[in-house]
């Protein structure tokens, strides 16, 4: 990972860098404002008159979204500026690297500043943080419970852009409700302007769910999301488009490996062995349709044994990219390597 050099805009500096051995490192579509910062100020340093800094680490998508990030350094520490900074995420928008022509992932270290308001400047910010935002926290990655699936975001794909099969994406801003849905979506931002991106992401809105209280129990109702949603004009052409970077919420666990190896594999005394399945996604992420793409060694049973796992295994319905997950295929690598676990079994 190498360094670029800082680009200041907006009272904010960020700095963005690249992989090693790539044709072009992720190059910037749309940098946070000034206006993108005040928008998500922690109250406690505004009311105090205070800035902070903070750097992500994050990796930016084939689509040119950013996932996983996380806060490597924040300044002063406990200010909120890290959490600020995550909800801010969202809103970038970047073009992937490349690597013999062709979009790839990379890391990216992305420093933003606070820049500490003077007088003037809080009395701007203080209607925007304290009347709009209201200390609310905002979510970037909610596991939600229900999402479009591949069909649904294909029928909402914009006229005009299905056309000239144009890829592109918006990412909303909306409040959750108490029984888990979202409403009065915003638009963020939008790529590829003028093919109508924001208004077929809006369309969808509805069909999100997601849990209504966080990891403690608390209520999220009130609290906001940035939904990404993309579209991608590889999927135009297929009508069985392949998840590349599943989300796996639930895997089966060694007892599970061990109750359907078959009886030939226990009569040869065989405990190693790889299998390849190809499922789709049904609702909430269940696997269902598994076929087996390649088992070695063949002829014991593992490829059944595979496919009778399938149940234990569950997807996140919609990718930190904003792509759809159910009505898609996924390709499930299975490794078995039991004979620990089995030298004690009857």
């Amino acid at each position: 990972m190498i360094r670029l050099q800082p680009l200041a805009f907006a009272s904010a500096i960020l700095v963005a860098s690249a992989a090693v051995a790539q044709d072009r490192g992720p190059e910037w579509i749309k940098r946070p404002s000034l206006m993108d910062l005040q928008s998500v100020w922690p109250v406690r340093a505004l009311k105090e008159g205070y800035g902070g800094k903070v750097t992500l680490s994050c990796t930016v998508t084939v689509q040119g979204a950013l996932r996983a990030c996380r806060v490597v350094e924040e300044t002063p520490k406990d200010g909120g500026f890290g959490g600020a900074a995550l909800a801010l995420s969202s809103q970038f928008m970047m073009k992937p690297a490349l690597k013999g022509g062709a979009p790839i992932e990379a890391t990216v270290q992305i420093p933003i500043a606070f820049p500490t308001p003077d007088k003037a400047t809080g009395s701007r910010l203080r209607p925007v943080t304290d009347t709009v935002f209201k200390g609310e926290r905002v979510f970037t990655d909610l596991p939600w419970r229900q999402a479009p699936s591949y069909a649904e975001v294909l029928a909402a794909y914009p006229a005009k852009a299905r056309a000239q099969k144009v890829s592109g994406s918006a990412t909303l801003d909306c409040r959750i409700d108490k029984d888990g849905g979202i409403s009065a979506c915003r638009q963020l931002h939008e790529s590829t302007e003028g093919y109508g991106f924001g208004a077929a992401a809006r369309s969808l809105s509805d069909r999100f769910v997601t849990p209504t209280v966080d990891g403690k129990g608390v209520s999220i109702a009130g609290s906001r999301v940035h939904l990404r949603v993309s579209f991608a004009a590889e999927a135009l052409d297929t009508a069985s488009p392949v998840i590349g970077k599943p989300d796996w919420l639930a895997l089966p666990g060694v007892g599970d490996f061990t109750s359907v190896v078959s009886p030939a594999a226990r009569a040869a005394k065989v405990f190693k062995a790889r299998v390849v399945m190809l499922c789709k996604v049904a609702a909430e992420g269940a696997l269902a349709d598994c076929n087996v793409q390649s088992e070695d060694p063949g002829g014991l049973g593992y490829g059944a044994s595979a496919v009778a796992l399938a149940p234990r295994f569950r997807l996140a319905v919609w990718t930190p990219e904003g792509l759809p997950v159910v009505g898609g295929t996924v390709r499930v690598p299975l490794r078995f390597d039991l004979e620990e676990a089995m030298a004690g079994a009857p």
